[in-house]
Formats: structure tokens, sequence, C-alpha cells
């Protein structure tokens, strides 16, 4: 079916949808009075964490609190989605179309109806069709204030790279709004398996067309603020857009509470109510959300404590009651020295070791034999044992390029990938291999971050143990590694970390296929490019695209591609006096995923 007859059915769609997704009002849960107090590392900067200035882990926090959207994950990494919403049908495999319809009586903090005008911000902001081409948003901001760095630049610029290649780019066509403007529907360039969680989802922030026109066009007037933000973009009206896209990017970057409360309006279960920057921020139960995520706490202040150890100090003397700390060994002595809760687990993002297949600086690669012989020597767990002794002592290795450690079928891929012929190092094997090849000490230069004391610990361990087999391991680290990546002629192999923001096919393409935007080591196999194509595909579904990864995961140890190491680890610690219902989930949210269900 072609896009054009995707419109044409829209309609149709549409009012599909409205029959099915009316919002019904829960009852408040909230419990007057209660209160609770969480340290975390990083101060609240930015009420919109997807640009370059707002990205942090406390902005994308907080913005999570107090936002909502069409989707999230539990910690089990499960996509729920949240009816209460509004919802979502595919109503198109070719090319692949989404409606999205909002559910009567959702609604901003300030009352205001949420509709597909917002969702159709969202979708200007986010996926870039809209910006003037070959220039970089994040150049038109002050990097130390969020401030525009020129009010009268004409281009339009929306600086939303937080959340690229999560499938939202691929929607270039303008979407269609219903009559009623309470759906939307999107119409992709190609396929993308991931279409669920593409779009107003679990790491939404978006933000109301009405503020967003209010604050762009000097307006008293919401409705008529808001409809100047639908014809600039329908119109494709570039003065306006441009105008639009400067408020997005820099009004809701903050110094401290803003005058103007309309800058923290928000559509979820809590809104920002006070803000002392560098301090702490307060969230207050929102009165006017009425949906299935209702709050339990009143009011939950965020307190910003660089300090690890005076985070589990204040969880100590009882001035918090949840802490987020960067983990250390003094800090982890002191909280199980406490009568407190401490959850050990993961994060989204896993430390791992590739090799250059083509295009590197020794050519010492090409050679399947060689590779499979330097993988041998790599000491995993020591490896893993190494980087993570301050952080947390019961590390685990990786054994999957695919698949995280708590994602639905892990073990079993795990036992079948043929990652065991690495779990522990085999130098007698290495040397075989090399002896095979007739090779005799071969050269790998490391790339690694030249300031970062865990790599370094790591190559110092991988230099000394391929030493053993007969490689000559030398350091290519520096600063700017990440410039490096992927350049000709600069290095053998890299260590480095990728971050994987939600379980399914993801990256996955874009890192192993032939042709993948972020293939960096110039790794080519026509058996993964089927698999990974296939996984890709709107029409197949879940089972068989997890048999497809699967089999594309083996394939890839299978090739020698390098060797996952470890998940990067998280760390939570809670008064079980005060807070229950808390847990960790391994994506990005952490322990923040069920905030609304946390209950004193």
């Amino acid at each position: 079916m072609t896009a054009t007859k995707i419109m044409a059915t829209i309609a149709v769609a549409a009012s599909a949808a409205l029959v099915l997704t009316g919002c019904v009002p829960q009852q408040s849960t909230t419990i007057a009075g209660s209160e609770l107090t969480v340290a975390v590392t990083q101060p609240y900067t930015s009420g919109n964490p997807v640009t370059s200035y707002g990205a942090s882990e406390t902005n994308a926090s907080i913005a999570y609190a107090t936002g909502t959207g069409f989707t999230y994950f539990n910690d089990d990494s499960e996509l729920v989605r949240d009816e209460s919403f509004g919802h979502y049908e595919k109503v198109s495999d070719d090319p692949l179309a989404v409606t999205y319809t909002v559910s009567d009586g959702v609604r901003w903090s300030d009352g205001t109806a949420v509709d597909a005008v917002d969702l159709l911000l969202e979708w200007a902001a986010t996926s870039g069709a809209l910006n003037t081409p070959d220039a970089d948003p994040a150049n038109t901001i002050n990097p130390e204030t969020g401030a525009p760095l020129d009010r009268a630049d004409a281009r339009v610029l929306f600086d939303a790279g937080a959340p690229a290649n999560s499938g939202i780019e691929l929607v270039t066509e303008l979407p269609q709004i219903s009559d009623d403007r309470m759906s939307l529907t999107l119409v992709f360039d190609e396929p993308f398996a991931d279409w669920e969680t593409a779009f107003f989802g679990a790491d939404s922030a978006a933000k109301p067309a009405h503020v967003v026109g209010i604050m762009s066009f000097a307006s008293d007037d919401a409705l008529t603020a808001k409809e100047r933000v639908f014809s600039a973009i329908t119109g494709g009206d570039e003065s306006d857009l441009a105008e639009i896209a400067r408020t997005w990017n820099t009004v809701f970057n903050f110094q401290g509470m803003p005058a103007n409360e309309s800058l923290v309006v928000s559509n979820g279960p809590y809104v920002v109510s006070r803000f002392v920057a560098n301090q702490y921020v307060t969230l207050r139960a929102n009165e006017n959300y009425s949906g299935d995520r209702q709050p339990t706490f009143q009011e939950i202040t965020i307190r910003f404590m660089s300090d690890p150890l005076a985070q589990a100090q204040a969880l100590l003397v009882g001035a918090v009651q949840i802490v987020l700390p960067t983990m250390r060994t003094d800090v982890r002595d002191a909280l199980e020295t406490m009568d407190a809760t401490v959850i050990d687990g993961t994060t989204d993002s896993f430390e791992h070791l590739d090799l250059q297949f083509a295009e590197s600086k020794n050519g010492t690669f090409d050679d399947p034999l060689v590779r499979e012989a330097f993988l041998k020597t790599v000491p995993r767990r020591e490896l893993a044992s190494a980087a993570l002794a301050d952080i947390q002592p019961r590390a685990t290795l990786r054994d999957s390029f695919l698949f995280a450690p708590n994602d639905p079928g892990y073990r079993s891929v795990r036992s079948d990938n043929g990652s065991s012929e690495f779990a522990e190092v085999n130098i007698e094997g290495a040397k075989e291999l090399l002896a095979e090849a007739g090779v005799s000490k071969p050269a790998v230069c490391v790339l690694f971050a030249a300031e970062d004391p865990m790599r370094v610990t790591e190559f110092e361990l991988i230099k000394e143990s391929a030493a053993s087999a007969g490689f000559v391991v030398s350091d290519c680290s520096t600063e700017d590694w990440r410039a490096a990546l992927g350049t000709p002629g600069v290095y053998d192999a890299a260590l480095f970390s990728w971050q994987v923001a939600r379980p399914g096919v993801g990256i996955a393409p874009g890192v192993f296929s032939t042709d993948g935007y972020a293939n960096l080591n110039y790794f080519s196999d026509s058996r993964v490019d089927s698999l990974l194509s296939d996984a890709n595909s709107v029409t197949t579904d879940a089972d068989t695209q997890a048999k497809l990864l699967a089999d594309a995961d083996a394939a890839l140890w299978q090739n020698r591609y390098g060797v996952p190491l470890f998940q990067h680890p998280a760390t939570a610690a809670f008064d079980q006096d005060r807070v229950s219902t808390v847990s960790l989930s391994s994506l990005s949210r952490g322990i923040w995923w069920n905030v609304w269900e946390w209950k004193p």
C-alpha cells in the first residue's frame, strides 16, 4: 500500500481507535502529607533532556516522573502499554504506518487538553524532518547556560540529538491529523521493527504545544498560540518554525524555579513545584493527572549530592530515604553497615572489545585464525572483576552481543551461541592457532579512552595475557577516542561500551550489518545481514524475531567478532521502613521506572 493510500484510510483508523480509547479517570491514591527525599549525583538543569544541553540522567529521570505517554518499560524489560493515555495501532506494514490516538480527558497539569497537536510538535522536534539541512543544532546553544547564541537565527534547528536512532527519524513525511485532532498517523520511510517504542513512549519528554506557542510568539491565549504552532508545522512557515525550535531548545533550561510556571507544565503523575539550583527540586502530585500511574507520595524531593559517601551518610541519618550513589568500596562498606536495603543491578550499557576486520593499523585480524587466537587470550572474568572491584564485587560476564542479561531468553541464548569457548583464557589454544596461521608476534594496537582508569586497567590485563601467547599489544588510547572510532589505519581493536536503550532489534542492524551506520570495524557477513534484516521486518512476530536475533548472535561469535565483557552496574539503597515497592530496572530509567508506585 502506498503512503497516499495510507493517508486515505487514516480517518477510518482514527475513528475506530477513538471507540477503543476512552480515558476513565482513576481514583487518586495519593496520601495527603506523604513526603520522600531521594539523593542523586547530578543537578537538575533542564526540563528537556533530549537536547544536547539537557541530556543528563537527572533531567531524564525527572522528565519521566512528570511525564507520560503511550508506553513504558517495567523492571523485567517488558513493554507496557498505557491505555489511560491513549492507543496506538499499526495500520499498514508496507509502508509501515502507525496511528496514535490520545484518550479523552488526558490533560496537562494546567488543565489544557492533550491532543494530536502536542503529538505533532513532538514529531517535529524529535524527527529532525523539518530541520535546515547540514547544520548542527547544538552549535546554536550556549553550552554553559543553555541559552540561544543568536535569537535572530532564521534556520529551523530542533536540537533533539538524544533520541537519535529511536526510529522517529525515519518519519520524514508530514504526519496526518484526524479532523477531531485526537489522532495522528506516522508513515515510516522504511521498516522498523521496534516501532512500538519509536514515538511518545518511555523516554518521551514531550512539551505542551500551547506553552511552546505562548513562549514563541508572546501570546496570552493558549488556544491561539497552539493553533499557530499547528499552522507553522503543517504549513511549513520557516520563520515561525525557527522561533518554535529555538523556544523548544532553550526555554525549558533552568537556573532556578522559573517565574513563569507554565514552563513546568507536565502531563504525568508529578509536576515540578519547587527548584533551588544546585540544591534540590521538589515534585508534587499532579492534581490534573487522571491516568493509571496514580502517585502515592504527595511530594518527592530530589537532592543533588555529588559525593557518594555523603549520600550514604544522609541515608544513615534519615535526611534522605533513597540514594543512587556512584559506587566505591567505602560507599558500599558504609551502606552495608546500616539498616538499609541495597539493590545491585545493571544499566543498559555494556563493555566490549571489538576487532577490526579491515582498514586496521596492522592488518592483524584479517585472518580469522588470528582473531580467534587473540580472543582466547582475553581474560574476561579477570577484566570484569578488576574493572568493577570497587563498584560491584559480584559482577558477572555478559555472554551475548544482542541480548542483555535481564532480557527474556538471555540464558538460553548464551548456552547455545558459542560464548563458552571464550569463558576462560586458553593460552595454549591461542599458540596453536597462531602456529596454524603461520604468524609470529602479531601486533595489536588497542584504542580506548586514555583518561579512563577502568579502561587503562582493562588494557593492561589484556596486554599481559595476550603477550603470553606471543601477541605484541600496544596502546592506541586517546582522549578523543570517540572521533577515532572507525577511522581507517588507526587501531586494531577497540575497548568501549554500547548503550542499548531498549530490548528488541534496537541498534543491531546499525552496528553489525555490512552497511550499518555504526559499523565501526568493517565487519561483513551475509548471513548476519540476512538474519538482522528479517528480524527488523515489521511483519516478524516476537518469537521469530527472538530466534533470528539468537542465530545472529551465534554467527557473531562464529565470526570471532570480538567479545562482550560485562554489563555496567547500578546500585541503589533505600530505607525500607520509610518507602517500599522500590526495584531497579536495567533500562535507562533504573529505579525511577515505577516512581508512582513507591509507597510509604
